[in-house]
This record gives structure tokens, C-alpha cells and sequence, in this order.
């Protein structure tokens, strides 16, 4: 087999092939064998079909089939000789039999990047202190018990830590707002036995309408009031973005908390022996938590360091698809924060420059990542992808072995490998990284 290969910019090559008429009729002979042997036609015994009549019965499944034999044979002869990994195809420009048998194949070819790696063992990288502190759990402990909190109604003046139960209307430029929003958006405008939560000294007020724990506060059932909210100019829903908002209030209700008494009583309700028990469960969830954010700082240094270190180029088609993966993504997000169709694409060129930058630095990644796994011989086995799938199947609340075969059906086998190689690779780049911890900084700085 005669092979040439021109190599083309952005990841491309240009493939030429020239194979020989005995190894055309080989291949040929292989595949009408493989025909007798499996085909069913009326009149005859399997296996003992003429080749005659194979041969013309299928005709352009055996043609096809030996241009696909010819051609991967072609491919992983260049990946041989001339170290051409090829991803794809991206156009066939001519492939056909000639006169004396032989086939000529020529193709532009999508290959993968020429990445030549820089040093990724001890990659410096820093990370702030962390450290589970007694006022966190006694927080945390207190946030659970008000959760907990059975709210009562009270005849008094809403106080820090009560619940004011209201009604109330919106107003735009002296117009309803309710009619200047669609119908997903309408709480903005118009609320009936609304609940809102008036933050103790120090907390933060959890509100979608801006300053309203504010301004019912010192108030009681049967009072009204008239304030004007001021919607931050990044707020998702654009008819309000950057407004002042005219909100008419009633107070219907002011309920008190009855927050439990966080005791030993309150711990074995929680599940726990004690007091004491109950504390160090939240500590360990406390120290857990601030590993894997830790961990997700260091990772984030580390990849952010390789890529800025390695310049190749990429595929583009790879970039595409990634791109489209991540617009998908974003719009996803969009809609679940509440924005519309008609912000979607106000913001859709913004949306797509993000998507693309987002969709370069993946895809660059993952191939810096898979030559280190390379390098380093990393391998995934069969027992930790059946782990896997036990722990998707977990997740899921199936049995999982119909999981495993949902992901068999979907050819989904080849992306769980693919994540555990990557996940093993991004441990090791951390186990080797020279970490260093560093003072947080001082509040107001």
C-alpha cells in the first residue's frame, strides 16, 4: 500500500492511498465468504449459497463494505508509518476502483493536535486557609433549629426573626405591573398571603423583591404600607431591570417562631446520640465541604497554569460541537433564573463569544489531560467502571444493571471511561502540585 500525507493547518491532513489490486481481491473474497456463511436466501442451505448469486444479490452492501475495509485499513497504515491519529473525516475527495483493481482513496482527514507537554509535576499553586470553627457549627446548628421553628401568630409589631404574612400590588410608572409581565413573573407583581422571612441582626435577608423584610418590619396585622423597591440593573427579568418599583402592602399576619432548644433531646431527634455527637457530624461535613472546595481551587490553578503553558491548535469541528454543548448549557441556566425567550436573544451574541472561549479552553484541556494520562500509562479497568455504574445507579434509585444497559444501548461506555481516566489524571497532577497556604483576606480589604 502506497501512503502520502500532507499535513494541513487547524488539526487537518490530506491522506492518500493507492492500494493494490491483490489486496482489493483479498479483502473482496473475505467479505463475500463472510456473505455465504450468514445470508438467508430462498432455495438454498446456509452456507451453500453460490458466490454467483451472493454476488449479485448484494452487490452494493459488499461494495460498501469493502470501500469501508479498504479505507480504515488505509487509516491505521498512516497512523503506522506516518503517525497520523485521525479523529475524523472531513471530506472524501475521491475514492474509487480502477481499471487494473486496485483502489485509490484520497481524503482530508481531521487529526489530533501536535501537543508537545510542558512540566506538570509540582505545578505551584496557593489556596487559602480553611478551618472549621465552633461558631460555624453553633450557626449551622441554629440555622437548622429556626427551620425547625413552628411559627405561631402573634397581636405585636414584627420583629428580627418573625414571619409577616402579606398582601400586595405593584406598580410601574403609575401602570399595574401585572400587566407588563408575563404570567411566570407575575409574584413580582401581585402577591396574596405572601410569607416573608425578616432576617436577625447580622443575617441575610432572602427576598425576591428588594428591601420588603425591611419595610414590614415594626409592623402588625391590619397595617399597610407604600415603598419603592429598586431592581438591580443585572436582574433577569428585563421589563424591571434597573427600575424603581412601587410596592402597596397589607400585613395580614406576624407569626413568632418557637425555635427548639438545641439539647441532647434536640440531637437524638436529629438522629444523633448527643449534643456533642450532633456537633462533630456537622464539623466533619464542615471539613469534607472545605476539602472539595479546596481541591476544586487547586484543580482550577493547576489546569488554568497547563493551559497557559501549551499552545497548539485544536479542531475546529471539536471546538463546534463543544460550543453548541455549552450554549445549550448557558440557555438552560437562562431560563432557570427566570429569563425569556426575547433575553435569550437580546444576549445571544454575548452568549455564543462566552460559549466558544468556554468550548476552546475544554477542549484543550482534555487533550492536554489524555497525553499526561499517556505519559504517565494511566489505564481505566472493568471493576472501576462497574463502580461506576453501582454508584449511577445508586444515584439514580435503579437497578443497575438496566442502567448498565441503558448506557451499553447508548454507546455511553467509551464517556465513563473517558471521565474516570480524566479523574484520575486531575488527582495526580494535585497529589504532585506544590501547594501553599495562605491567610485569607481581612474583611474590607
Amino acid at each position: 500500500m502506497n501512503i502520502s500525507v500532507e499535513r494541513l493547518p487547524e488539526c487537518k491532513a490530506r491522506l492518500s492511498a493507492e492500494i493494490p489490486a491483490e489486496t482489493v481481491l483479498t479483502t473482496r473474497k473475505q467479505i463475500v465468504a463472510s456473505y455465504i456463511q450468514q445470508a438467508k436466501v430462498p432455495g438454498f442451505r446456509p452456507g451453500k449459497i453460490p458466490t454467483s448469486v451472493i454476488e449479485k444479490k448484494y452487490a452494493g452492501p459488499i461494495e460498501d463494505e469493502l470501500k469501508d475495509r479498504l479505507s480504515r485499513s488505509a487509516y491505521s497504515e498512516a497512523n503506522t508509518k506516518e503517525n497520523l491519529a485521525i479523529l475524523g473525516v472531513a471530506q472524501v475527495e475521491r475514492e474509487q476502483f480502477e481499471a487494473d483493481g486496485s483502489y485509490m482513496l484520497a481524503v482530508e482527514v481531521i487529526t489530533e493536535p501536535d501537543v508537545e507537554i510542558a512540566e506538570y509535576k509540582s505545578i505551584p499553586v496557593e489556596v487559602q486557609k480553611m478551618e472549621v470553627t465552633d461558631e460555624m457549627v453553633d450557626g449551622y446548628l441554629k440555622n437548622m433549629a429556626k427551620q425547625q421553628a413552628m411559627p405561631t401568630d402573634v397581636d405585636r409589631a414584627s420583629k428580627a426573626g418573625d414571619l409577616v404574612v402579606v398582601d400586595y400590588t405593584a406598580t410601574l410608572d403609575g401602570e399595574s405591573l401585572l400587566e407588563k409581565l408575563e404570567k411566570e413573573a407575575g409574584p413580582l407583581a401581585k402577591g396574596e398571603g405572601h410569607w416573608v422571612d425578616v432576617p436577625e441582626e447580622g443575617e441575610e435577608s432572602r427576598e425576591f423583591i428588594p428591601g420588603i423584610s425591611q419595610h414590614v418590619t415594626g409592623l402588625k396585622a391590619g397595617d399597610t404600607k407604600q415603598f419603592d423597591a429598586e431592581y438591580a440593573e443585572d436582574f433577569p427579568i428585563e421589563a424591571v431591570a434597573g427600575k424603581t418599583v412601587s410596592y402597596d402592602l397589607t400585613v395580614t399576619q406576624v407569626k413568632e417562631r418557637e425555635i427548639p432548644e438545641i439539647n441532647d433531646d434536640h440531637a437524638k431527634a436529629m438522629g444523633a446520640e448527643s449534643l456533642e455527637a450532633l456537633k462533630e457530624n456537622v464539623r466533619g461535613q464542615f471539613t469534607q465541604q472545605q476539602e472539595q472546595n479546596k481541591n476544586q481551587m487547586i484543580d482550577n490553578q493547576i489546569l488554568s497554569h497547563l493551559n497557559d503553558e501549551m499552545t497548539f491548535d485544536i479542531p475546529q469541528h471539536i471546538v463546534f460541537n463543544e460550543t453548541q454543548r455549552q450554549v445549550n448549557q448557558m440557555v438552560s441556566r437562562g431560563y432557570e433564573q427566570g429569563m425569556s425567550e426575547q433575553d435569550i436573544e437580546q444576549n445571544q451574541e454575548d452568549l455564543l463569544k462566552s460559549a466558544e472561549t468556554q468550548a476552546k479552553n475544554n477542549v484543550k484541556t482534555m487533550f492536554i489531560l489524555d497525553r499526561i494520562a499517556e505519559k504517565e500509562g494511566f489505564k481505566v479497568s472493568e471493576e472501576e467502571v462497574s463502580q461506576r455504574i453501582m454508584m449511577m445507579a445508586m444515584q439514580q434509585q435503579r437497578p443497575p444493571k438496566k442502567v448498565a444497559r441503558e448506557l451499553r444501548d447508548n454507546n455511553a461506555f467509551g464517556e465513563i471511561r473517558q471521565d474516570i481516566l480524566i479523574s484520575k489524571t486531575i488527582s495526580f497532577l494535585r497529589e504532585n502540585a506544590v501547594v501553599t497556604e495562605v491567610d485569607p483576606p481581612e474583611e474590607g480589604a
